[in-house]
């Protein structure tokens, strides 16, 4: 690639980011107004902007029904197969409560 080339290459990059500061330049006001119009409308303020969100720890499912050390079932979602077998053989799942 030739000197020449590499300087006008060089070139059209400077143009095109002038170009695209002037787009955000101009688009940026926009932004801003509508922000502070959704600030306004929501009462919300800069200080509650600056907050920093407490992170949300998981805390473990404590299981609710245990039938041996691997068939257990915290209480929550699909049954698992070892209930449905004891419902179906007409036996209560509250046999298996774990005590609080």
């Amino acid at each position: 690639m030739s000197s020449n080339k590499l300087s006008e290459l060089h070139s059209q990059i400077a143009q095109l980011q002038q170009e695209a500061d002037e787009i955000i330049k101009n688009e940026r006001i926009a932004v801003l107004k509508d922000i502070w119009e959704k600030l306004n409308n929501y009462n919300i303020t800069i200080e509650e902007l600056q907050q920093k969100a407490k992170p949300t720890a998981k805390t473990p499912s404590v299981i609710k029904y245990r039938k041996d050390s691997y068939l257990v079932w915290v209480g929550r979602g699909k049954k698992p197969q070892w209930v449905k077998t004891l419902e179906a053989n007409g036996e209560s799942i509250e046999k298996y409560r774990v005590p609080v």
